[in-house]
This record gives C-alpha cells, sequence and structure tokens, in this order.
C-alpha cells in the first residue's frame, strides 16, 4: 500500500510539474456538485486481479488529476493555473484527489477494466472548493440598483426564494466561482459578495441542464431572467432591468447570500 502511495504521489506531481492538463474535453461539474471521470484499462500480462486492481485505481486518479486541470476557478484561471502558482496548493489538490471516491472498477467482457471516479466540488474541508478558494476576511457588499422603478406585472420582489438564469443555447463552461455581470460591466453576484465557507459547502451556483429538473436549490418561487450572453468562458451577462429586479429582490429575502442560485445551460 505504501508503494502504491508513493507511486500516485509521484504520478500526480509530474503532471503538476510538466503542466499535461490537456484533457480531450473540458470536465464538467455535475448538479450533484462533483466532477466525475471514466477511463478503461487494459491488463498487464502476469499481473494479478488484486494487482490490476490497484493498477486501474492509480489510472483512475492519474486521469482525474488531468481531468480537473482544466476545471475552471473562475474566468482568470484554471484548476492547473492555479496550481503552478503555490506549492502548498499543489499539494494540496494531490491530497483532495487522492481522496476521491472509486465509485465502480469493473472488468469488461474485453477484458479491460472500466475505472470511475468522482471528486466533491463542493460540501466541505475534503472538497476541491475548499483547496482552490481563497481566504478572505469579509464580503462585499451587493451594489444597489440602478433603477428602482421596476414595472413588471409579474415582478413581486418579496416572493422569490431564489434565482435560475437560462443560458440555454450558449457556450458556457461550468466552473466553481462564476460571477453574474449586468451589460453596463457591474458584477452583481460573485464570490466576493459571499462567505467562503458557505461558498465551499454550497458553490456559488448550482448547475442543470433543465428548466425543470436539478433546479431545486432556487426554491419553490424562483425569479427566472434571461441571460444575455456570456463573458470569459463561465461569466454571465444579464440585462440591466434583470440586474435591477436581482438587486431588488435579494434585499427582500437575501437568496444570493445563501447561494440559492441555478444555471440552466
Amino acid at each position: 500500500m505504501k508503494k502504491f502511495l508513493k507511486t500516485f504521489a509521484i504520478a500526480v506531481a509530474c503532471f503538476g510539474a510538466m503542466n499535461q492538463f490537456t484533457p480531450a474535453e473540458a470536465i464538467d461539474i455535475e448538479s450533484g456538485g462533483y466532477v466525475q471521470v471514466e477511463c478503461d484499462v487494459d491488463p498487464e500480462p502476469g499481473e494479478s486481479p488484486n494487482a490490476m486492481r490497484r493498477i486501474a485505481v492509480l489510472e483512475g486518479y492519474r486521469h482525474l488529476a488531468e481531468q480537473i486541470g482544466d476545471l475552471r476557478i473562475s474566468s482568470n484561471s484554471t484548476v492547473s493555473e492555479y496550481r503552478l502558482t503555490n506549492d502548498e496548493i499543489n499539494v494540496s489538490v494531490e491530497k483532495v484527489v487522492h481522496g476521491a471516491q472509486i465509485v465502480s472498477v469493473d472488468k469488461n467482457s474485453m477484458g479491460q477494466y472500466h475505472v470511475i471516479v468522482r471528486l466533491p466540488v463542493f460540501g466541505g474541508e475534503s472538497s476541491l472548493a475548499a483547496t482552490v478558494l481563497p481566504k478572505k476576511s469579509k464580503e462585499v457588499k451587493f451594489p444597489k440598483p440602478k433603477y428602482s422603478n421596476i414595472e413588471s406585472g409579474n415582478f413581486d420582489a418579496k416572493s422569490y426564494t431564489g434565482l435560475i438564469i437560462d443560458c440555454r443555447g450558449m457556450i458556457l463552461q461550468t466552473a466553481i466561482a462564476p460571477s453574474i455581470e449586468s451589460v453596463d460591466g457591474s458584477k452583481i453576484y460573485s464570490f466576493d459578495n459571499v462567505s467562503r465557507d458557505t461558498a465551499v459547502k454550497r458553490g456559488i451556483a448550482a448547475y442543470s441542464n433543465s428548466m425543470d429538473s436539478g433546479v431545486q436549490r432556487a426554491g419553490a418561487k424562483p425569479l427566472v431572467v434571461k441571460a444575455v450572453d456570456t463573458s470569459g468562458e463561465c461569466d454571465i451577462l444579464i440585462s440591466q432591468e434583470d440586474a435591477d429586479k436581482i438587486l431588488i429582490a435579494n434585499q427582500q429575502s437575501n437568496f444570493l447570500k445563501n447561494c440559492m442560485v441555478v444555471i440552466v445551460r
């Protein structure tokens, strides 16, 4: 077992040192707040089933380390870029990767070992967010609405439980700490506005592929707005009117502070 752990540490360290975080496609944060990778490992002649299982698990961890390197923290950085800036962070990410859940290791009809590995992005100190989100002493206050006289028969600021942003049809990558901005460039919601503990435990926003499912976080009566565009691969632009609606509604129920936000892609 010690030999296995040592081999794993060396393998992951090599990935960080050579900056070889180049997966075939960007990994997504699933609606459950985790990332998951799968890989197939060919059998090696002479190796016992137990040895092959350990080799397969090691390959799963290696594949996970490679994949999460491309995961965006924000529009300005990825996990691999962040690892290169700080040796302590690099070591911490290695530990988090090694603590990932081995969902399954199955031998298929071709004799290959199929491995599924899952890593929580949010949830606690063993999550990826706890490793890469910076410490901070206080939160930035939400901006004031630009206009307070919102004219809409369907808008009742006191009744909203959360926020759903419809980004369907747009190119948008998932991120650990995305932000929402109005079209004039004002940032209305980001990691700066919430406590680090809440961001680590819940995530700035949940992601869903449907307007009808996976949106429970926004509560029973969410405010739904349509994004105008995306920015920096993972940030969202909304109209000034919708920005004001969100900020006015948030003044009543404080749902942004509690990260009651769902992004539908």
